[in-house]
């Protein structure tokens, strides 16, 4: 016999363990990344507004500052490209105070730009409302309100201090700002869409992650208790079934003395060695809970076959179990393990009318 498959002996108690999750990305570092690409968005837009007001709707912008501006931003949306790649490949991820000087460099750009477009008379200074709401999602209120204050405070030089715009129909003004305050509606709800709401979804992925993961600590505490008094209730019932062991051998001994005679507890010799048989069940199964599960070895399937014949044996001593462990070239389709035949199979008692004398059960052979 030569059984190549190991099976693990299995425990009295074990735990669940889960299937190994996909290792999550940071918050944070999630966050930086959404800001770069939401930068190079927002200077794509504001290249196309450059190259078109003029044109379409007859206001000229001061291009050369503007164009400072923006290559300003190119390269430093470059470097935070630089840090995300650091990022990732240290496995790291930035600080609250990396991304909140990302959100200061975006608002400095915003008032600049705002300060060669009309200042505070342009319909996209609610521009500064995205970016403060992208703050409250990613940063800690402290930070938030000093990013809020720094805006105000933009804010107010603009009322005062700016370029006007130049306008060649100034008749047309009112319409330009409200088309303006459309558009500048129209980017901010695209903005919160894409930035804060997923990043909303990704917090609350990541704290239904940390549930699961607390929970999975509660079931592995609540086993690891649950074996705990298993061992515990196995050591305090060890003793009095050494006793009653003790006690029902010499019983049995006494009335399979054949020397003694006939004694009083003769009679029942059957029903002493019935009792031995299920107080040795007992004390298997008090070795098997205060068995460690976490310190178990694979055995081989014979070694293991055996002793579970053996156990079950003891709990139905009116029957009998054949099992056996046939080498793997013999595999017949048939299911591996041993099984109970059904005792009302008419082919079944046909086959052992000849030489029943009890109830019999016959096990197919392991196949592995």
């Amino acid at each position: 016999m030569h059984a190549a498959t190991a099976v693990t002996h299995p425990p009295a108690y074990s735990a669940s363990q889960p299937l190994p999750a996909a290792p999550a990305a940071r918050p944070s570092l999630v966050s930086l990344r959404r800001l770069f690409w939401l930068r190079w968005a927002l200077l794509a837009g504001e290249a196309l507004c450059l190259l078109s007001c003029e044109p379409i709707i007859g206001v000229a912008l001061p291009a050369g500052p503007l164009l400072v501006v923006f290559a300003l931003q190119a390269l430093f949306n470059m470097l935070t490209g630089l840090r995300l790649r650091l990022h990732t490949t240290h496995g790291s991820a930035p600080r609250e105070a990396e991304l909140m000087g990302q959100l200061l460099v975006d608002l400095t750009a915003l008032s600049a730009i705002l300060f060669y477009t009309g200042g505070a008379t342009n319909p996209f200074v609610s521009f500064y409302l995205p970016g403060l709401a992208i703050a409250a999602a990613i940063l800690p209120w402290r930070q938030v309100v000093a990013l809020a204050c720094y805006a105000l405070a933009c804010y107010t030089v603009l009322l005062f201090e700016y370029l006007p715009l130049d306008l060649h129909d100034p008749d047309k003004a009112v319409n330009y700002h409200l088309a303006g305050m459309w558009l500048n509606f129209v980017a901010s709800a695209v903005m919160i869409a894409l930035f804060v709401a997923r990043l909303s979804g990704v917090l609350r992925q990541r704290e239904a992650q940390l549930h699961l993961a607390r929970e999975q600590l509660l079931r592995e505490a609540r086993v690891e208790d649950l074996n705990a008094q298993a061992a515990a209730v196995a050591h305090e019932i060890g003793t009095p079934l050494a006793t009653l062991a003790v006690i029902a051998g010499e019983l049995r001994g006494d009335a399979s003395d054949r020397a003694r005679g006939a004694t009083p507890v003769a009679d029942y010799l059957p029903d002493l060695q019935t009792v031995e048989q299920q107080l040795d069940l007992c004390r298997s199964i008090l070795a098997r809970l205060r068995e460690d599960p976490a310190t178990l070895e694979p055995q081989r399937i014979d070694a293991w076959l055996g002793s579970f014949a053996e156990r079950w044996q003891l709990r139905h001593p009116n029957a009998t179990l054949h099992a056996s462990a046939t080498p793997p070239g013999r595999r017949d389709g048939h299911r591996a393990g041993p099984r109970r035949s059904d005792p009302d199979d008419p082919a079944r008692q046909r086959r052992a009318q000849p030489a029943r004398r009890g109830p019999r059960t016959e096990a197919a052979s392991a196949r592995y």
